[in-house]
């Protein structure tokens, strides 16, 4: 359809009212009809009268930041995380820049997968989400990070669903540094330079001059719709694992493709690779800390 091509152009995305981005969700309602009944609740009822649902949260543990890196190193967890853009494509949307990095439609394949990757109680995966003190913060209340109540509204009210006591949930965000101040960056950068590390990420010519471990490969998986090619992916990662004659039990994955990482994590586990759904993290090789606090050369 010649006009959604036009509204894919980034520079007409990028188009901006109060901070929202409508070139956005007109994709998302083109590609998904059914969205617009999400939309109509949402602002009509969802954001002015539902209720308070921080009683369906009690007795969930939330991990902060460093006690999440410290699960993930200690136990050799593998890590889905689960924010703002993962609960949008369970309501319907899709996701693309520059409202987010990656692009990737929304379908029912990915929102069942997203959903049983969510719910998922395998003993090898620590499943991340944000904590209670943002998705369930009220409209005025004061935060040390960039707060947007809107963005919240959805996590609060379906999230616990998925969720179980039995259970503690890591800090979907502990990679990024105003929103878990408190990580070790020294022991994350130390338990990477012991591991055969695999970045599985797009625009890899922008960060393959990292050396983050014993060894550091990069697989470039694009940045679109890396949820139909997801089983291309994993033999990408199998493949680099064969090729370089990697020891399994010492390689570690660090993926950022959208929800489709923590996804990739989990079914990985059948293969015993232990998989990072990293997020943001790379964000911060343009920059250089990266570089500066985890390049092991």
């Amino acid at each position: 359809m010649m006009i959604l091509r036009w509204l894919k152009n980034i520079e007409v995305r990028k188009f901006e009212i109060f901070g929202v981005f409508p070139v956005v969700r007109l994709i998302s309602l083109i590609e998904n009809p059914r969205y617009i009944i999400h939309l109509i609740k949402k602002n009509f009822w969802y954001k002015r009268f539902a209720p308070d649902y921080s009683y369906k949260y009690k007795g969930i543990e939330f991990l902060s930041g460093q006690e999440t890196l410290e699960a993930l190193i200690q136990d050799k967890l593998s890590l889905a995380r689960f924010s703002d853009g993962e609960i949008e494509q369970l309501v319907g949307a899709g996701e693309y820049p520059p409202d987010s990095d990656w692009a990737q439609k929304n379908s029912r394949e990915l929102v069942k997968a997203i959903s049983s990757n969510l719910s998922s109680k395998k003993s090898g995966l620590l499943v991340a989400v944000d904590p209670p003190s943002t998705f369930l913060a009220g409209r005025n209340s004061n935060h040390n990070i960039a707060f947007g109540y809107n963005m919240w509204v959805d996590m609060r009210r379906i999230m616990w669903k998925f969720l179980s006591t039995e259970k503690a949930y890591g800090h979907c965000h502990l990679f990024i540094r105003p929103n878990c101040p408190d990580l070790d960056w020294t022991m994350l950068r130390d338990h990477l330079s012991s591991r055969n590390i695999i970045v599985a990420t797009g625009n890899t010519n922008l960060i393959d001059h990292l050396n983050l471990g014993l060894t550091t490969n990069y697989i470039d998986c694009g940045t679109v719709n890396a949820f139909e090619r997801k089983d291309k992916i994993k033999f990408d990662i199998m493949a680099c694992i064969v090729k370089n004659n990697l020891p399994v039990d010492n390689v570690l994955v660090l993926a950022c493709l959208g929800p489709t990482a923590g996804i990739i994590a989990e079914e990985l586990l059948d293969h015993s690779i232990q998989v990072w759904d990293t997020g943001h993290i790379f964000e911060f090789a343009a920059e250089g800390f990266i570089k500066d606090q985890l390049d092991s050369k």
